[in-house]
């Protein structure tokens, strides 16, 4: 295994600490559609609670989590198999070059929906500064965004026992299956698949050819700060006129406010406040399943053979408290974790927290990326 902290031409390096410019948007086409995404025996767990009567048990649920010292409940297992509808959109350059045939699967986290790989403020249409699929196409790739299950229009599942983080994966290789056989009409076979994405690499290291993780380190203890922050606060009375609590039951759960979505996804003050305030309208329900399975996903991928790099978020709050700084060394949990791959590189992004994509600086990272995968020949 090759490993690599400090790989950056300085150009790329310098372009990362800009301050907030307007970026051209490119000639870019976009296909949204639906597609249906079976999962099979996927194991899930039963919750060992019943379902949250109100906001009290929730915030309890949210003490009982983080508490000092954690009981642990008997586990019981089950599977699950079902068919899902998932929401995607394939975007490619107006020019087609041979980079467009590498596929960039793109998987958005917790609280957000695809929206979050191509974010625009409404009275900067035109300003392409925080768009990810603008800056990958701009390079010459293909990209494809989805919504994950409970997104809407995705199918909305039930919170408690479906939408939990192995079927989460189970989806996402579902997606990756369908792809790589042609079988979506809306996105060409692919001759390489990028996938900026967390569980994937461990599960089926096979569908990938390259592996991005962004705003990841490998370390579960500091998620405890963003469940706090959260107090595990019900969607549908948080937002209830985007959550009704007809289909959005105590299952799904958010942050309070705008200023608890900074505490979690930003830095400041390094960001728009306009882009916070979008954002926070924008924002979409986590559900109590996944946070009862995170601890289901393999961290390591010793049998993932191809480059990976960790582009990490400097101030990022749920996997480095706040200070990432020196957690991505080459005995850290995050690289021996990729141990049987060809490359390991890593970067920390300076002035951004959890949230990349909303800094002022986003398009640093981008390049990061697009550097990283025009070396290893993608």
């Amino acid at each position: 295994m090759h490993f690599s902290a400090s790989f950056l031409p300085s150009l790329v390096l310098a372009a990362s600490l800009v301050a907030a410019q307007a970026v051209p948007k490119h000639n870019y086409t976009c296909t949204s559609f639906m597609v249906k995404v079976p999962v099979s025996n996927v194991t899930v767990i039963v919750p060992p609670f019943p379902e949250l009567p109100n906001q009290y048990a929730a915030t309890s649920l949210a003490n009982q989590i983080t508490i000092r010292t954690p009981s642990s409940p008997e586990v019981n297992l089950t599977t699950l198999t079902r068919t899902f509808n998932i929401s995607a959109e394939y975007c490619t350059p107006a020019k087609s070059g041979p980079r467009a045939s590498t596929l960039q699967i793109l998987s958005h986290g917790l609280g957000f929906n695809r929206s979050y790989w191509d974010f625009y403020l409404h009275s900067k249409r035109n300003d392409a500064q925080y768009s990810y699929v603008n800056s990958a196409t701009g390079a010459g790739y293909s990209t494809l965004s989805y919504n994950r299950l409970g997104i809407e229009p995705s199918t909305i599942a039930d919170p408690y026992r479906e939408i939990q983080a192995l079927v989460e994966v189970a989806v996402l290789a579902g997606l990756t299956t369908l792809v790589r056989a042609g079988n979506i009409t809306q996105v060409p076979v692919p001759q390489k698949v990028i996938h900026i994405s967390v569980g994937l690499a461990a599960v089926a290291p096979g569908l990938s050819d390259g592996i991005v993780l962004t705003g990841y380190s490998a370390l579960s203890q500091y998620t405890a700060f963003f469940i706090a922050n959260t107090a595990f606060h019900l969607a549908n009375q948080n937002q209830p006129k985007r959550f009704p609590p007809s289909k959005y039951s105590s299952g799904f759960l958010t942050w309070p406010d705008k200023f608890g979505n900074q505490f979690s996804f930003l830095e400041y003050p390094y960001f728009d406040p306009a882009v916070l305030d979008r954002a926070e309208a924008t924002k979409y329900p986590f559900t109590v399943g996944e946070f009862i399975s995170a601890s289901a996903v393999p961290v390591a991928a010793p049998n993932f053979p191809g480059p990976v790099l960790y582009l990490a978020a400097q101030s990022d709050l749920i996997f480095c408290a706040s200070n990432c700084t020196g957690l991505f060394g080459p005995d850290s949990v995050a690289v021996q974790g990729f141990n049987g791959s060809s490359s390991v590189e890593t970067y920390i992004q300076p002035n951004v927290g959890h949230g990349i994509n909303l800094h002022h600086n986003a398009t640093g990272a981008y390049n990061v990326i697009m550097d990283w995968a025009e070396r290893h020949g993608f």
